[in-house]
């Protein structure tokens, strides 16, 4: 048996490699910056990031329309700071058809990329905090209200419940995906998938005391955010694999991207106003 030993050590070794070769390999920091960062959304068609600039809030003494989005570039400097302006405290952003959507305070800015101009403006009537933002094949939009169970959608200009339910009772982030509502419930910490259609929820994953807020899709897994320092990737079987704690050194990590084509993961952390690329290929 003597013979099986260097198989074994050489099976070790490798499955050690990729365990290893597996996780985030930042490749870039621009610190000081940006302002409170806490989304970003890639162009594919202009090969561009787009950040949210939090900045503070309002009832903290930040003034109304004084917020902005910045174009970016895939090595994290801006291409132009303060390139949508005249917006108020952003949170959740997200692009379809050639549009980026953008959560206010107020509701949702629709800004038109191929026209450079903002071409729609949805109120929502809201006392509590509109958060992140996702957007369904038929163009309709949902919105999370994370102080509440409550998940809006503005189809055809009108905006309505979509979703309230105890099952879901502080939603952070949304994402459309396969026919499901991917949602962070932060009542619970745990990671759920409501179906579109019958509105059944179902848990895939409780990850424990926290913040979780950004979704994106990785492979057939996904990948979340705790702002508290977190970034873990989920199977749909409920497995949960932690790539990165930043936990001890607070910084925090918000509403983020992941660009499967090229392995690239931007990471903006809001209260350091940092923000942080790295390399990660989940092959």
């Amino acid at each position: 048996m003597k013979f099986l030993r260097p198989i074994v050590l050489l099976v070790f070794i490798f499955y050690h490699y990729f365990i290893l070769v597996a996780q985030p390999v930042k490749l870039w920091e621009i610190d000081s910056t940006y302002l409170a960062p806490e989304s970003v959304a890639y162009d594919d068609v202009r090969d561009v990031l787009y950040v949210s600039n939090y900045t503070g809030r309002v009832h903290e003494g930040a003034m109304y329309n004084s917020h902005f989005i910045s174009k970016v570039g895939l090595d994290g400097v801006p291409i132009d700071l303060e390139w949508i302006g005249n917006i108020t405290t952003p949170t959740g952003i997200c692009i379809y058809a050639d549009k980026l959507y953008i959560v206010e305070r107020f509701g949702v800015v629709e800004y038109d990329l191929k026209k450079d101009k903002i071409s729609n403006r949805y109120r929502i009537y809201s006392c509590c905090f509109l958060n992140d933002i996702t957007v369904d094949k038929d163009t309709n939009i949902y919105v999370s209200v994370s102080d509440t169970n409550l998940i809006y959608r503005i189809r055809k200009g009108k905006v309505e419940h979509w979703l309230e339910t105890d099952q879901v009772r502080k939603p952070n982030g949304i994402l459309c995906h396969n026919n499901n509502m991917l949602v962070v419930d932060n009542a619970d910490h745990c990671f759920k998938s409501v179906n579109m259609e019958t509105f059944e929820v179902a848990n895939i994953a409780c990850l424990g005391d926290g913040i979780l807020d950004g979704i994106r899709p990785c492979g057939n897994d996904y990948l979340v955010t705790d702002f508290l320092g977190n970034l873990y990737r989920i199977g749909i079987d409920g497995n949960v694999e932690e790539l990165i704690n930043t936990r001890e050194e607070k910084t925090y990590l918000a509403d983020f991207e992941y660009i499967e084509s090229q392995h690239l993961l931007i990471i903006p952390a809001l209260w350091n106003n940092k923000l942080i690329g790295y390399r990660y290929s989940f092959e």
